[in-house]
């Protein structure tokens, strides 16, 4: 375990907060691992898991994107408690969750905090020159779930080969909305062509999780070459 502390804080949605946090020393992972949160809470230490979302290359910073899920302990003391400057704990790296080294085409799936790993993977691949053809498609209910779009944005300028794919469950008519409509696993199947030839990234709920493992396997994405990472 190291003390660590919280340096800066921002909201990315209504429900999802980013942490920056100092580890205090080089800390050193893979992009797509994970590591396990520690905070006091009521006089206990509430521990939790949380994908890191900053680039393996700059080991003096640990990024979290954490949810907020109704009645959670951590979570709920994540997005009202926590404050810059405030002291926390964290272990790890943990997870064999990373991009294979392969020639594969790459498809990301996520939707949430599920961000965290995929963005990770995405800014090691600019940094290791990494062009295999990318597509992450990342589901939300609505044009206010959304975030980081910018950055996704970025990415596509940075990585010639990468293509972001946003989709919409239940846009409100305000949203104006003119991207990918439906659920996240109607629109990989709409859109991937090549299954035999790709390997798969998921992250997300367990249910989310089955659902594309099902459309994959129909796009003939061999069971081996898909990757998870569930969290409830």
């Amino acid at each position: 375990m190291r003390e660590a502390m919280l340096v800066a804080a921002r909201r990315l949605s209504p429900e999802v907060r980013e942490l920056t946090i100092d580890p205090g020393a080089d800390f050193r992972f893979v992009a797509g691992q994970w590591v396990s949160f520690r905070i006091p809470v009521q006089g206990q230490i509430a521990a939790r898991a949380y994908s890191i979302a900053s680039p393996p290359n700059d080991n003096n910073r640990v990024e979290l994107e954490i949810r907020l899920v109704p009645n959670g302990i951590c979570t709920t003391y994540v997005h009202k408690f926590l404050k810059e400057g405030d002291e926390v704990t964290i272990n790890g790296p943990y997870g064999d969750f990373y991009l294979r080294n392969s020639e594969r085409n790459i498809i990301c799936i996520a939707g949430g905090s599920g961000m965290a790993p995929i963005k990770s993977i995405l800014l090691d691949m600019v940094d290791k020159g990494i062009d295999r053809k990318t597509m992450y498609f990342f589901g939300a209910r609505s044009k206010r779930d959304l975030f980081l779009l910018d950055e996704m944005r970025e990415l596509e300028q940075r990585l010639p080969n990468f293509t972001f794919v946003p989709a919409l469950s239940e846009p409100a008519p305000e949203d104006n909305w003119e991207g990918e409509v439906g659920l996240i696993t109607d629109v990989v199947r709409r859109m991937v062509k090549d299954g035999p030839n790709s390997e798969a990234y998921l992250c997300g709920s367990p249910g989310m999780i089955n659902a594309c493992m099902t459309v994959l396997t129909e796009l003939n994405v061999a069971e081996e070459n898909i990757f998870y990472d569930k969290f409830s």
